[in-house]
This record gives structure tokens, C-alpha cells and sequence, in this order.
């Protein structure tokens, strides 16, 4: 998670610096490295962190090997700038260096959380997306490295900006979807102090994003737009089950004020609900929509999948996730022997709300420039995007600053004398 944090300073901070980058096309270099600082540096080092913490707790079991774990954390740590830089400077050569160390960090972090849902006696819908996300996050990887070997060899002559839509989809759709498809009906109850009692919504959710996806990715690759077209639709469908199950798990909740890391992780939902059926206009238009440079073209449709739906899922979970697990390390041990803070108390809710909802709403002006070729709209929302993420920085260090200086009231009992000693 600190590692993550950092990624995020550093993609927003890039886009700080070079505002109308967003003017170019998507598969030019520049883009490319801030795409990849983002999914890779910030999305997956955020989800991966996740698994690593949360997936035993939900599936009861213990993580199958924390020594995988560190080197996985060691390779991404080195692995992920050198890509993001080699691909600032049109190093292609490099990235692929790069990219096997990143792809055998993924490599240990899959296997280790393959063993971990494995030796574990839960197989509902939880532990299947997870599963099936750490399948798709190897696939992904790979995919990547067969797309640089193929720059550089030219092995298949395929459409290379076709090939790298498809990349990004496998992990858009493949990992980060379904892992929050399938650990979103963990977090969410756990945390709102609700209950699923109808798993059928959830099951089709998941399973109708992959049958998606597995039509989506030839889709792609072969520019077809009728595949194109079916695919998105069925994903949207499984986006609309994933969302009546939520729906009913909020609906049975005991906890009636909703935390603003939860609204905001289900506004996140929302806004990947409405980037899919984006999605499916903009397969409508067709490839030759795709490649245009201003108005509905694939850049619009990306602002609105990671600002207006993915940030949010990420940000609004971590603020949930980050007090708890830093609770658990700075206060866990002590309880019952001395004070011990409630989680909740350890982050600011305006800071989350004011830091949470500038990021999410800051996709709309960017949207607007992107569609227009507004510069200003777009430095607004960028500007916008820069002051949420600065709020919930501050917040998340407000909670961190407990691992280093936790709150050490006395334990008060009830009717115990005062220790005058």
C-alpha cells in the first residue's frame, strides 16, 4: 500500500507536468508510460497488496508462502519504473528487460495466491474470482512481453494498436474486474455489516464477464465489430447482476450509516457500470471511431474507466483496508491491555469525502477536454484530480502516522482504582 501510494504520486504528478498528453493518441509512448505507471505501479500494486492481507482473512486459511510474497514485492518494486521509463523514452528494448522481471515478480505473486484459495475449504464466488483474476493478471503480463517481442521482430502481423487493446483489456477486465466482482462481495458486507444470503446474482456477474471477455479479445485482435459488439454487451450484463447483488448485500446491512470509503467504492461500480456501456457504443461506432483523436474516441471511454470508475473502487477500499490493517499491526497485540482506538476514528471523513469525490469527479471535465481538445478543460480536471489525491494523502498519512506513534491513553476499567505508583 506505501508503495502504492507513492505510484500515485508519481502518475498524477506526470500529468501535472504534461497536461495535454491526453491530446495524443493512446498507444503513442508517452501514453503508454502514464497507462502503465497507473495499471501497473498504482492499480496492481494496490490489488496485489490486497490479496496478500485480506484474501486469507476472507477465505480463513493462511497465505501460501510470505517469502513469495517479498520477492514478488522486490521485482515489482524494480521492475514496474524501469518499464514506465523505458517506455517514456521509446526504449523498447529495455522494456522488455524490464517486463520479465515484472512478469516473474507475477509469476510468484499467482502461484501464491492460486495455492493459498486452494488450500483453502472455501469455493464460492469469492474465492473464484480470485482465482480466475490471478490467472488473467499471468495471462496479461505475458501478453505484454509477447507484444514488445513483436514490436521488435515482428513475429505476427497483426494490427499492433489492435494487439494492445486487447493487452489492456485482459487486465482492465480480466484482473481488475473480476478481482472486484469477486472481493467486492467480501469487503463490502464485512465492512457495512451486511450479509448476502442470494449468491446467484454474484455467480452470473463473474461468469458473464469472463464469457465477455473470452469474445472480447478476438474481438479486438481481429477488429470484428459484431464480436465486438456482443462482447461488451454480455460484460455490461454481468457488470448489471454484479450490481443487483451489492444492491441486495446493502439492502440486509446492519450498519445503517455507510462509511465514505464504501459510498464512494459503490459510486466507483457505477461509473465502471457506465464506462461499459461506453463501451458499447464506442464498439458500435467501430475501430474507425476508435482511432479518433477528439470526440467519442477510445481515450474519453479511458478517462472514464480508471478516474471515474476504477480510482474510485481502489481509493474508496483503501480507506477502509489501510486503518484496518494498520489497527491490526499498531494496536492488535495490545487489547484488553491498554486503550486501543476504534479503526474508524483513525481517518478525517471530510478529508475522504472532499479527497474522494475531486477524483472521481474530476473524470467529467477531463472527459470534456479529451472530447473537445480543451486544454483548460483539462488542466480543471487534472487540477481537480492533483487536490483529491493531495486530501486523501493526507489522510492516509494521518492513519499511517500510527505505526510510529500510536495513541497510548491508559486502559481505564470501570470502577478500578487509579494506579498511583
Amino acid at each position: 500500500m506505501g508503495l502504492a501510494m507513492l505510484w500515485l504520486i508519481a502518475a498524477v504528478g506526470v500529468m501535472l507536468g504534461h497536461p495535454t498528453m491526453l491530446f495524443q493518441p493512446h498507444f503513442s509512448p508517452q501514453v503508454v508510460s502514464l497507462t502503465h505507471a497507473w495499471m501497473l505501479g498504482f492499480f496492481a500494486t494496490v490489488a496485489c497488496g490486497a490479496v496478500y492481507q485480506l484474501v486469507p482473512v476472507a477465505l480463513s486459511t493462511t497465505l501460501w508462502n510470505e517469502t513469495f510474497g517479498w520477492l514478488h514485492f522486490w521485482l515489482h518494486g524494480l521492475g514496474v519504473p524501469g518499464m514506465v521509463i523505458s517506455f517514456w523514452f521509446n526504449r523498447y528494448d529495455l522494456v522488455g528487460w524490464f517486463g520479465g522481471i515484472v512478469i516473474v515478480g507475477v509469476i510468484l505473486f499467482s502461484v501464491n495466491a492460486i495455492r493459498t484459495v486452494l488450500g483453502s475449504k472455501r469455493r464460492d464466488v469469492i474465492a473464484i474470482g480470485i482465482l480466475i483474476a490471478a490467472i488473467w493478471l499471468l495471462i496479461t503480463v505475458f501478453a505484454g512481453l509477447f507484444l514488445i517481442a513483436n514490436r521488435l521482430w515482428g513475429w505476427v502481423p497483426l494490427n499492433p494498436i489492435a494487439l494492445l487493446r486487447a493487452h489492456a483489456h485482459l487486465g482492465l477486465i480480466g484482473f481488475f474486474l473480476t478481482l472486484i466482482q469477486g472481493v467486492g462481495f467480501q469487503l463490502v458486507p464485512m465492512f457495512t455489516m451486511g450479509q448476502v444470503k442470494n449468491w446467484g446474482p454474484a455467480k452470473a456477474g463473474v461468469w458473464c464477464t469472463q464469457i465477455g471477455l473470452l469474445l472480447l479479445i478476438p474481438g479486438l485482435v481481429m477488429e470484428n465489430t459484431i464480436l465486438e459488439v456482443i462482447a461488451t454487451t454480455v460484460i455490461a450484463v454481468g457488470l448489471g447482476f454484479s450490481a443487483v447483488g451489492i444492491k441486495q448485500a446493502m439492502k440486509d446491512r446492519r450498519k445503517k450509516r455507510i462509511d465514505p470509503g464504501v459510498v464512494v467504492f459503490l459510486r466507483g461500480c457505477i461509473g465502471i457500470c457506465v464506462a461499459a456501456i461506453v463501451a458499447i457504443f464506442l464498439a458500435i461506432y467501430g475501430s474507425t471511431r476508435a482511432d479518433a483523436f477528439s470526440g467519442f474516441n477510445a481515450m474519453t471511454y479511458a478517462i472514464l474507466a480508471i478516474f471515474g470508475g476504477l480510482l474510485p473502487c481502489v481509493t474508496g477500499m483503501m480507506c477502509k483496508v489501510v486503518p484496518f490493517l494498520t489497527w491490526m499491526r499498531a494496536y492488535g497485540p495490545w487489547v484488553g491491555k491498554r486503550y486501543t482506538p476504534p479503526a474508524h476514528t483513525m481517518t478525517n471523513a471530510k478529508l475522504e469525502l472532499w479527497g474522494l469525490g475531486l477524483q472521481q469527479f474530476s473524470a467529467l471535465p477531463m472527459v470534456v477536454g479529451a472530447w473537445i481538445v480543451g486544454k483548460y478543460w483539462l488542466i480543471a480536471g487534472i487540477g481537480m484530480l492533483t487536490v483529491g489525491v493531495i486530501l486523501f494523502l493526507i489522510d492516509m498519512a494521518r492513519v499511517l502516522r500510527h505505526l510510529w506513534k500510536p495513541d497510548t491513553t491508559p486502559l481505564v476499567i470501570p470502577g478500578a482504582k487509579a494506579n498511583t505508583n
